[in-house]
């Protein structure tokens, strides 16, 4: 009777256990006619190559990594697959679909939880939006502090998700997309410790190395540090650094931005309102343009009332240089060039010049 107790158990573990192979075997249908091959594309293994179609199948395969992410695409039909080293059927049509025969413990399966979950989190809010916005016993300051409430709620939901995704997904490239999310909200130490968590392989990633490297360098231009220069060719052709305006014997403050950026476009009366009281008492303030159109820049700038100099066609030399990842972002520099606060927004701009100038 044990024997048989404990062959059933490991019966059951052993049906539990997806099945991985060192190559991922992967068989398709195409739902639309006349269509001969399919693109098969990996681009962590340089893998991009196409495949025939007969009578609307086709099969290939390819080595089996569970921290890379692929696709297989013919017209107008695509779809992302995981090669986690399970059998996986792919069905091309206007909603296409991966299914590991390994079901629910396969990397790809738990892809497919995770998009289908997120989804939902996204369509909740999106009714609860539509909900609030058509009401109408609500004030239109009611209403935006309700979708305000309610936008909050859904990213906490969403963030909370994905940190749970990312605790049980760590050696596989679904915890690159759970921290995506996270990243944005937690502190450089706490994601340093959190990457340091991933597998070997994952800690390879290209993704995770940027991440990384802009951990790095934030550090070595954090507050209380000595500015980083950097030289770049502005848009007139003429050559530029910004320690043409920082280390100079002024406080200057530097608004790294892009004319497509909403939020940078929303700080720019700040900007004004702050060159205009500190402009006498020794500050300056530098707008320098990334990521962006030279021409689209000027447009803006001259639009929105930009007055003060400007440093354009910065694009990613200058937020490589400081590890920004999204802007704006807003510096203060001492009068030395030391770094005296990052990431200045609204009336914390202010509060912080206040506390190094006087205006007696």
């Amino acid at each position: 009777m044990k024997r048989i107790v404990i062959a059933a158990f490991a019966a059951a573990a052993l049906a539990g256990c997806a099945r991985v192979s060192d190559v991922t075997k992967i068989t398709g249908t195409i739902m639309s006619d006349g269509i001969t091959e399919v693109n098969v594309i990996v681009p962590d293994m340089q893998i991009d190559t196409l495949v025939p179609v007969s009578d609307g199948k086709f099969s290939v395969e390819i080595p089996a990594d569970p921290t890379v992410m692929g696709s297989i695409s013919a017209a107008a039909y695509g779809v992302e697959f995981i090669p986690d080293g399970t059998p996986l059927v792919v069905t091309l049509s206007q909603e296409p679909t991966v299914v590991s025969k390994a079901a629910s413990k396969s990397v790809q399966e738990r892809f497919n939880v995770f998009k289908t979950e997120s989804m939902a989190i996204q369509n909740d809010f999106g009714a609860e939006a539509e909900q609030i916005s058509a009401d109408m016993s609500l004030s239109d300051e009611e209403k935006s502090a309700k979708l305000q409430e309610s936008y909050d709620k859904a990213l906490n939901r969403y963030e909370e998700y994905n940190r749970t995704v990312l605790a049980e997904n760590k050696d596989n490239v679904i915890a690159l997309f759970a921290i995506q999310t996270i990243a944005m909200s937690m502190d450089d130490q706490a994601l340093d410790s959190v990457l340091n968590t991933l597998s070997d392989r994952l800690r390879e990633n290209e993704f995770v190395q940027s991440l990384k490297k802009s951990i790095q360098v934030r550090s070595e231009t954090a507050e209380g540090k000595m500015f980083k220069d950097f030289t770049v060719e502005d848009s007139d052709g003429r050559t530029v650094s910004l320690s043409d305006y920082v280390g100079k014997g002024r406080y200057v403050l530097v608004d790294f931005w892009a004319s497509w950026c909403g939020p940078c476009k929303a700080e720019i009366p700040n900007l004004k309102a702050i060159h205009k009281k500190y402009s006498g008492k020794g500050l300056d303030v530098l707008s320098v343009a990334v990521w962006d159109d030279p021409q689209a820049t000027k447009d803006t700038a001259r639009v929105y009332g930009v007055t003060w100099k400007q440093i354009i066609n910065a694009q990613r030399i200058p937020t490589d240089l400081y590890g920004i990842e999204s802007i704006p972002h807003i510096i203060l520099f001492g009068p030395d060039g030391t770094i005296l606060a990052r990431d200045l927004r609204g009336e914390a701009i202010g509060e912080e010049i206040a506390r190094h100038i006087s205006l007696k």
